[in-house]
């Protein structure tokens, strides 16, 4: 029996649905709503006059895929995680079961873009291109203070630089939302006085001027979050007035409850206060009945008390509400979208309130399914991926018309076809899903949304390998000196591999690369491999990492014998047949653990082939494959992409733990 590491443990896609290629392409074409959509009729009839703007621009994402990626790592896009729960099986590297294109990611909705790095110049532009298209006065852009240090810095800088430029070029200037109200002192410095003043010194003095960045009554908008109380009203005058005496006059946004103390600071120019993302925190917890009612009188109340005091007045309204697939609890968490009509009625009992502007909330939390931004389903596939635009822009009595999609090489390669419809090089190649077989007969299904495949390629020779008692292989151990017997890698000690030179140095940067790391029964240690890069390091917040993979976020094979095979990608990895090419260590202080074996999968070596269509569903292994020893079957496409690589190891197992499990 053989069994490989995401081909058997496979998740069905949570709520069981399924998109044909017909539906695509509907979609991706709409320029007009689908006829009879109720719910953007409703909205037509609010006839918004107020701004409305969007808060939660969140620019976190990061993808390790794209042209030159900030943070080359997932970054907030997991895999599939109910309630928080990890499992192996359905990581982001797996997509969902008979797809090439849908990865399992720990989100309600799924994005138009697939899972995609904030810092992608193209993706940028479409974002504000399509904010600006639905209607939307600005977006509120959500920056936080950096961590691990006194907090006196935003993170990420070139982000917010490459944002101002093309806000200013589209004329749709962003507003800046301080993300402080998360930034406990537990975490960092960020919320003292002392740092709050000098981040928002800094940012405005050097930003207050640029076209790109939003103006209310000629003056910079700034907005912060004091749910919490986190700066009390004596502070918060002082803050103001501190920033105000380098950088002049600023718009202050305060989102709060109605305290007299606060909305009585001269500088304070507009409150946002209660809204529907209260139903959240009171019974039934969001699943309704709402109780608007209550909601109501709570919104007129905290408007009264601002507009005393001579505010201008902000109401803050939640699309719908869901993070199920992200962290929360079954019985509270949720608020339901309702086809989209829980957003008109909010927005008809905002616009009750005569406020000066609307807040939305929020652009594109994905987490939490709450997005405006388009996705291929919102609470469920509707066929129309920009249904939340449109009712925006509707609300306003305007049209919604997409705008152009981003640079194809700025996409996850794995919906470029889906997207775009076509194959190129630099996609992702077809996914094999349900790989098995007995003794040299292989089966399989194909995942639909990827180019054509043309070959099936098997690695086992051409492996680069490495195992405590070999003298010589294609990957060696610099430090032997290191580890005692069998492999065994004790904490605070790092494993320095190298690649065999004479492969390292000939090998083009184009590869992708594959890690497998066998461990033996017991281990106590988590370990985490550093690898080389054509971008070594990179900044998360204030601190540097150099590239790496976890093990424990990987998928998994569980041996019969208590062991566990890992397989991993290296993205970006560049070996070059030098010491640090990997670099194994202990990522956490914990006992030993055993390394028994580790092989590398490169795309650009394969020994053997065999001819594969899509009407191609089982093969028999190539000769000169020993089906007793590890090897990687991997498909390819017309264009000589690579699919996911299904490492393929001999032997008994025992299931998984995971949700979904393994199937031996």
């Amino acid at each position: 029996m053989r069994y490989t590491i995401g081909a058997m443990a496979m998740a069905v896609w949570a709520m069981g649905q399924t998109i044909d290629e017909q539906q695509i392409q509907a979609a991706l074409s709409l320029r007009e709503p689908l006829p009879g959509d109720q719910t953007v009729a409703a909205a037509s009839k609010l006839d918004l006059k107020m701004p409305v703007m969007c808060r939660e621009w969140h620019v976190w994402w990061g993808a390790p895929y794209g042209v030159r990626p900030q943070v080359p790592v997932w970054t907030h896009w997991k895999g599939f995680r109910q309630y928080g729960a990890f499992d192996p099986a359905t990581t982001i590297e797996e997509p969902v079961l008979g797809s090439a294109w849908r990865r399992q990611l720990n989100c309600v909705g799924y994005p138009l873009l697939g899972p995609y790095d904030s810092g992608q110049p193209d993706i940028i532009r479409w974002q504000l291109e399509t904010a600006q298209r639905a209607g939307l006065t600005c977006l509120h852009l959500h920056l936080w203070p950096s961590l691990w240090d006194s907090g006196e810095d935003f993170t990420p800088q070139p982000v917010l630089d490459l944002i101002l430029d093309q806000a200013a070029k589209l004329d749709f200037p962003i507003a800046i939302h301080d993300e402080i109200q998360f930034r406990r002192p537990n975490i960092t410095k960020a919320q003292t006085l002392a740092s709050t003043i000098q981040r928002t010194t800094r940012l405005l003095a050097r930003y207050k001027d640029h076209p790109g960045l939003y103006q209310q009554k000629g003056m910079p908008f700034y907005y912060i979050q004091n749910w919490s109380n986190w700066i009390s009203a004596p502070d918060m005058a002082t803050y103001f007035q501190e920033v105000e005496k380098v950088v002049g006059p600023v718009y202050w946004v305060v989102e709060m409850g109605p305290k007299e103390d606060y909305l009585a600071i001269p500088e304070l120019k507009a409150y946002v206060g209660p809204s529907n993302s209260w139903f959240l925190h009171t019974p039934p917890y969001g699943v309704g009945p709402h109780p608007w009612d209550k909601l109501e009188e709570s919104m007129q109340d905290a408007c009264r008390k601002a507009r005393a005091h001579g505010k201008d007045v902000g109401v803050l309204v939640m699309t719908r509400f869901n993070n199920h697939h992200d962290r929360g609890s079954e019985d509270r968490g949720r608020i339901p979208a309702e086809d989209g009509m829980f957003l008109v009625k909010s927005l008809e009992l905002a616009a009750q309130q005569q406020p000066d502007f609307v807040v939305l909330t929020q652009w594109n939390d994905f987490e939490e399914c709450a997005f405006i931004e388009p996705a291929w389903d919102c609470d469920g596939f509707n066929g129309d991926p920009y249904r939340y635009c449109r009712i925006v822009a509707a609300s306003m009595g305007k049209p919604f018309v997409p705008a152009p999609l981003p640079a194809r090489q700025q996409l996850d390669p794995m919906i470029r076809h889906r997207l775009f419809g076509d194959t190129q090089p630099g996609d992702m190649g077809p996914v094999l899903h349900q790989l098995a077989g007995a003794e040299r007969n292989l089966t399989w299904s194909w995942g639909e949304g990827s180019g054509d495949p043309t070959r099936l390629a098997f690695a086992q020779a051409s492996l680069l390998t490495w195992t405590p008692d070999a003298a010589l292989g294609g990957v060696r151990l610099s430090n032997p000196g290191v580890i005692e017997p069998d492999g065994v890698l004790k904490d605070k000690e790092e494993m320095r591999f190298y690649l065999d030179p004479s492969i390292g140095r000939e090998l083009p940067r184009n590869a992708m690369w594959w890690l497998a790391v066998e461990v033996a029964p017991g281990a106590e240690g988590s370990v985490q491999f550093e690898y080389r890069s054509d971008m070594e390091n990179y900044r998360v917040d204030s601190r540097w990492e150099r590239r790496y993979v976890a093990l424990g976020a990987c998928p998994r094979i569980p041996l019969a014998d208590g062991g566990t095979v890992y397989w991993a990608p290296l993205y970006g990895a560049w070996p070059a047949g030098a010491e640090g090419d990997l670099t194994a260590k202990l990522s956490r202080k914990t006992g030993p653990t055993v390394i028994r074996r580790l092989a590398l999968w490169t795309s650009l070596r394969s020994d053997t082939a065999v001819p594969a269509t899509w009407e191609t569903k089982a093969a028999a292994l190539p000769a000169g494959i020993d089906p007793n020893q590890p090897y990687v079957v991997a498909p390819f496409d017309t264009a000589g992409n690579p699919g996911l690589p299904r490492l393929v190891i001999a032997g008994q197992t025992v299931p998984s733990k995971g949700r979904y499990g393994v199937t031996p």
